[in-house]
């Protein structure tokens, strides 16, 4: 994954040391650039001619976040006509509080300025993160990363498409979703492409081509366990689906499995999406807002792989959870252990492999974006620790299922409260930060 962009417009005022001034603009703009930031620096803008031509000169939409950085006294109305572009996305309001100036303690107006441009940013409506210091100190380095990340988001999911195969699920309500609403908000397209199309282009493959064999290779590398004669309607599905992916430039992929490729076809999409799951996220029963849950927390966590799951059950102290044979292989020991027809503990129809190994223990994010009345969306997300189960849990006729115990950091009761769907995005990784920020800038209320 790219790493976030940022605009950094430093303004002054006559009067004081511009070399000082430019020392510590080079100094914030190292410091971000050692954080894992793309910095492009404006020139000081000192007078409102430098700042109309700022505002002319710079697109937004070519950075993630813009970086307000008062290097001394300045007039909060030059921030406000130079980066009015990027009012509405991420801002950092920045200063300086003091420094040493040949062998004496001195500053120069700066934490006045940026106070002054945070209060009257805050007067016109505008959101923005106030940073002091050219140092690591009081968990600065943290938000500056959660305010990265974050507003990168934000700009993906403006060029993001989710391919989904096989939309309208039957009999799951939760996968409705306002289109224009997503599209509003957050600027995400869903395509959406019938399932008899993915298998008519699964049947086009050449078996002793390379793309194929190379196929090949990965599903075995990934897959614990016989598939017998299953292993070349699995190649084809993952070739299939790949080329979906690169053909619509899609970053995200959904597909509903029952019935049409679970009975009908003769192969359920687990071990597919399994194995393409480490490289995307990808999700099945066609639950659009779960699919896009899982986008935002990959964003959020920096490209880290995200999946989803089934509450199971739920317990005073947390709740068994696991989808019903799909988890991406790096979240369940980076192999897919297989589980099908041939165990005598399933009653399901020949060609339903699923992947059955437990889910990884460790920390993670569980997430759901949820929609209520006149449009507005809320992000019900919690920190959560998985730790596997002394006894697997079955649903019954069916073989076990990627699981694993998910303990929220909040007490079950509050969490069943919120609890809107049954399906629950998850990544291995704490993205809290981050998220507060995404929800702030895009008018989401996080329910935590």
């Amino acid at each position: 994954m790219r790493n976030p962009k940022a605009l950094l417009l430093p303004f002054y005022c006559d009067g004081y040391d511009m070399e000082a001034a430019n020392a510590q603009i080079a100094q914030l703009s190292d410091l971000l650039t050692g954080w894992g930031v793309d910095v492009e620096t404006a020139a000081p803008i000192g007078d409102v001619a430098a700042a109309r031509a700022a505002s002319k000169q710079y697109n937004p939409y070519c950075y993630d976040f813009a970086v307000l950085f008062a290097a001394t006294w300045s007039e909060p109305r030059l921030a406000a006509i130079a980066a009015r572009q990027f009012f509405g996305m991420p801002l950092a309001v920045w200063c300086v509080s003091e420094f040493t100036y040949h062998g004496r303690r001195t500053e120069m107006s700066s934490a006045p300025a940026a106070a002054a441009l945070k209060g009257s940013l805050q007067e016109m409506g505008v959101k923005c993160e106030f940073f002091a210091d050219l140092d690591d100190s009081h968990g600065k380095r943290e938000k500056l990363i959660a305010l990265a990340n974050a507003a990168r988001a934000i700009s993906c999911l403006r060029e993001a498409k989710m391919g989904f195969f096989g939309h309208n699920f039957n009999g799951i309500t939760a996968a409705d979703f306002d289109l224009s609403l997503m599209r509003r908000k957050l600027g995400t397209e869903v395509f959406s492409f019938d399932v008899s199309e993915l298998i008519v282009k699964m049947q086009g493959f050449d078996a002793e081509s390379a793309e194929y064999k190379a196929m090949e290779q990965k599903v075995k590398s990934k897959i614990s366990g016989s598939t017998g004669a299953f292993l070349d309607k699995i190649v084809r599905m993952c070739l299939g689906l790949n080329a979906y992916v690169q053909d619509f430039e899609l970053d995200a992929l959904d597909v509903r499995c029952h019935t049409e490729l679970s009975q009908t076809y003769g192969l359920a999409a687990c071990l597919p999406l399994s194995v393409l799951g480490d490289e995307l996220p990808c999700s099945c029963e066609a639950d659009l807002p779960v699919m896009l849950t899982q986008l935002i927390l990959t964003l959020l966590s920096g490209g880290q792989i995200s999946a989803y799951v089934d509450l199971r059950t739920f317990q005073e102290d947390g709740i068994s959870a696991g989808a019903c044979g799909y988890a991406p292989c790096s979240v369940t020991g980076n192999k897919a252990e297989v589980g099908g027809a041939e165990a005598p503990e399933n009653g399901a129809p020949a060609g339903y492999l699923t992947n059955k190994s437990g889910l990884n223990e460790g920390r993670l994010t569980m997430a759901r974006m949820l929609k209520y009345p006149g449009g507005q969306l809320k992000l019900h997300l919690t920190g959560a620790t998985a730790k596997q189960e002394e006894v697997r849990l079955q649903e019954q006729f069916c073989p076990y299922y990627p699981m694993a115990k998910l303990i929220p950091d909040v007490p079950m009761e509050r969490f069943m409260e919120y609890v809107g769907a049954n399906h629950y995005a998850l990544v291995y990784e704490e993205v809290m930060a981050a998220a507060k920020i995404f929800c702030k800038y895009l008018d989401i209320e996080l329910v935590n």
